[in-house]
């Protein structure tokens, strides 16, 4: 069937499929689905290009195959599709998720779908939104489904939060397709303490998975979920949120600002390698290259753990060390000794070793001396003082 074909059909809203009909549990605020159906009204597509980069059209998808009012609404097949996914207790219109479109929208002409299932997220329903994601997940994959069917190929979908569990449903529900690419922006952490693949965000559920982490052991999780995992600041806390009203969202949401600003910086947000995130944390992962660029125009050949600092104010970016790394040492090391010492209880749950709990924090009270000689060393330009303290 041609473009033109499927844009003269009509288009129904959505409705419950033959057989039993979809429910929903209400309580409050509270709606929780049963006997779940797509499409639903209460997930719902909104695409935003070059055309109407402020005014989104709505998109409706039918649950049959090839109806859809996509063309009508602008969709271009042959322009990059961004699906984009909030979180828990929020909509399409988050700033934080707002600023990623306006970012794509400054640059080429894409396909930016903005994803809202607001209703069924709402606070203080948490456990609602849970079982909710599955569905959620489903639902979307039929968007995927019909631009694949117009001829869609360059498809991203950017999951913050809750959202970027999401995905995982929609790359269950496309199998045996495996989507381009998936991009998680903080994955949530409580609920998603599983071994089980299925139920979480994870490398197989794309063709390539990148991660930004930073807020873990809070909000987001801590576990490397992609191909490349990105810890940002130390991924717990981020500079300037001490200040903010909001610390813990602050944190949060920083994940999606930084994926903003990498879409245009000039300076660029770059990584150096680390072996793993408890690496990290035993303080065994100075700077050093390869570097890599991370955010939107990361390598699809990334692999591993990679560890990030940036500025405490917009614009975040810092671009690549290209001097001595001692400065970047300090900023990085001051992040790590801060987990260490103000999250010891979920650092010591994460690690559940006991001799590797022993050397984290059997050291840790030199290694904070060590560092303060250092750092009044670096600051009084003592060349013989630092390499004495490095290398001692």
């Amino acid at each position: 069937m041609s473009i033109s074909s499927i844009s003269s059909l009509s288009v129904p809203g959505p409705q419950p499929l033959r057989g039993s009909r979809q429910g929903v549990f209400s309580f409050g605020p509270c709606r929780i689905v049963f006997n779940p159906q797509c499409p639903d009204p209460d997930v719902t597509f909104w695409l935003y290009t070059k055309l109407n980069p402020e005014h989104p059209i709505q998109v409706r998808v039918g649950s049959d195959h090839n109806v859809s009012n996509l063309v009508q609404a602008g969709f271009v097949p042959s322009k990059p599709s961004k699906i984009v996914i909030h979180g828990y207790n929020s909509d399409m219109h988050l700033s934080a998720l707002q600023e990623i479109r306006k970012e794509y929208v400054k640059t080429k002409d894409f396909n930016i779908f903005a994803v809202d299932w607001s209703p069924l997220n709402r606070s203080p329903c948490y456990i609602g939104a849970l079982i909710n994601v599955p569905h959620v997940g489903v639902c979307t994959a039929q968007l995927v489904q019909r631009i694949r069917q117009l001829g869609a190929t360059n498809i991203h979908v950017i999951g913050f939060s809750l959202g970027a569990h999401v995905t995982n449903y929609m790359a269950i529900a496309l199998r045996p397709y495996k989507l381009p690419r998936i991009t998680g922006l903080d994955p949530a952490f409580p609920g998603f303490i599983t071994p089980v693949l299925d139920d979480k965000l994870d490398k197989t559920d794309a063709e390539f998975v990148d991660v930004y982490h930073t807020n873990a052991f809070l909000q987001g999780k801590v576990e490397e979920s992609g191909h490349v995992d990105f810890y940002i600041n130390g991924g717990v806390i981020q500079p300037g949120c001490w200040a903010e009203r909001r610390f813990f969202a602050c944190n949060h949401h920083r994940a999606p600002i930084y994926y903003a600003e990498s879409i245009n910086t000039e300076k660029g947000f770059y990584g150096w390698p680390c072996p793993s995130y408890l690496q990290y944390l035993l303080g065994r992962c100075p700077p050093k290259d390869p570097q890599i660029r991370m955010g939107e125009f990361i390598s699809r050949l990334a692999r591993g753990v990679y560890l990030v600092i940036t500025e405490s104010v917009s614009p975040y970016a810092v671009g690549k060390y290209d001097g001595p790394a001692i400065e970047v040492f300090l900023k990085s090391d001051k992040n790590r000794m801060e987990i260490l010492d103000k999250f010891k209880k979920e650092v010591v749950d994460f690690v559940d070793e006991a001799y590797v709990i022993e050397e984290l924090y059997g050291k840790h009270k030199t290694q904070v001396k060590l560092n303060s000689r250092l750092a009044e060393a670096v600051l009084v330009y003592d060349v013989t003082d630092v390499f004495n303290i490095v290398f001692a």
